[in-house]
């Protein structure tokens, strides 16, 4: 025990998956009751009720030396927001060496994953979201072809991918690549199909490329996570693939959101680092099996923390690891560093 804390007190700290944080200007666009929770619409309203919500105002009320309510919190940070220099947010990032930010969220309203230098000791690096590559380039390429052109464009639409990723796969920026293909079809990943003329087709033919278009084919989308895969193999690159699991809004198809569906995929890639994000919740036994049996295969715990109470993460800890007995791994809720933050 005294190695692991040793180990604690001394390894840097890494947020190996973190997102841009909100420029100025929209600061306001989300609710800052989803700092607790994926809920939102009319599910958001019942937030301030669960132990997550709870124990943040707890802490947060210490941090920010106010009382211990959502109404003083809320108006606590508002009052930081205005110091300058970022004051706040240098606060929030106090004692992280970096963070690797997967920066496929819509770049008007987020700072750049390289601005986050400045509230690190070393600077951030990038993560390639593989499904705003595809994204981009359907959008820029759809401007540009006619419909009686769908195979050229197909063709086109692969090339310029492939070459994205290898750019990224050489730029030392880049650290790693992520899919949310949890999110559009789930991660029941079919074997690699290289026949996807016809899904190609369909999308210039409806026409609605050109202003807007969401990565979301049943063959397509694996296409695409399947042709990464393979180029980091060939690459012999160490660079991980992450894939968003379990947890996420009611955007996803739970049952499909299983990372045990990702068993196959992650046999036919046994030199890809594979990242199971968010410990799968609820699908933590799974994802802590598949960690275990598989060497290429990682479980992150990542999220579930501020979105879990606390006797939720010590069980979501114990179900990866399959503490037997469970005395071998104490907690304590005192000022011990294996006390969850």
């Amino acid at each position: 025990m005294d190695s692991l804390l040793e180990a604690i007190e001394t390894t840097p700290i890494i947020d190996h998956h973190a997102h841009n944080l909100l420029t100025a200007a929209n600061i306001n666009t989300y609710d800052l009751l989803t700092i607790t929770t994926e809920a939102h619409g009319p599910a958001l309203k019942h937030t301030p009720s669960t132990l997550a919500h709870l124990r943040a105002v707890k802490d947060l009320a210490q941090v920010l030396e106010c009382d211990p309510t959502w109404e003083a919190v809320q108006k606590a940070i508002e009052l930081k927001r205005k110091d300058p220099d970022d004051s706040w947010s240098r606060r929030c990032f106090q004692g992280i060496e970096t963070a690797l930010i997967d920066d496929g969220l819509d770049p008007s309203n987020v700072h750049p994953y390289d601005w986050h230098n400045r509230l690190t000791r070393s600077k951030c690096k990038r993560i390639v979201r593989i499904e705003r590559i595809v994204e981009n380039i359907v959008m820029e390429r759809s401007m540009n072809f006619s419909k009686s052109e769908h195979g050229a464009f197909g063709n086109d639409v692969v090339d310029q991918f492939k070459a994205a990723v290898q750019e990224a796969l050489k730029d030392p920026e880049v650290v790693g690549f992520k899919s949310v293909i949890c999110y559009r079809v789930g991660l029941a990943i079919q074997g690699f199909d290289k026949h996807v003329e016809g899904a190609m087709k369909s999308i210039l033919e409806s026409g609605n490329a050109k202003e807007s278009y969401r990565l979301e084919d049943e063959k397509l989308s694996p296409y695409f996570v399947h042709i990464t895969a393979m180029m980091i193999e060939r690459s012999k690159s160490k660079k991980p693939f992450q894939f968003h699991t379990g947890l996420g809004d009611n955007d996803i198809d739970l049952g499909l959101s299983n990372p045990a569906h990702l068993q196959g995929f992650i046999e036919n890639y046994p030199t890809v680092p594979i990242i199971l994000l968010h410990a799968s919740y609820p699908f933590t036994t799974q994802a802590g099996y598949l960690a275990s049996a598989y060497d290429n295969c990682y479980m992150d715990v990542g999220e579930v923390f501020p979105m879990v109470s606390q006797d939720g993460q010590e069980k979501i800890i114990r179900e990866a690891l399959e503490l037997c007995p469970s005395e071998k791994l104490t907690w304590s809720t005192g000022s011990s560093p294996l006390a969850p933050a």
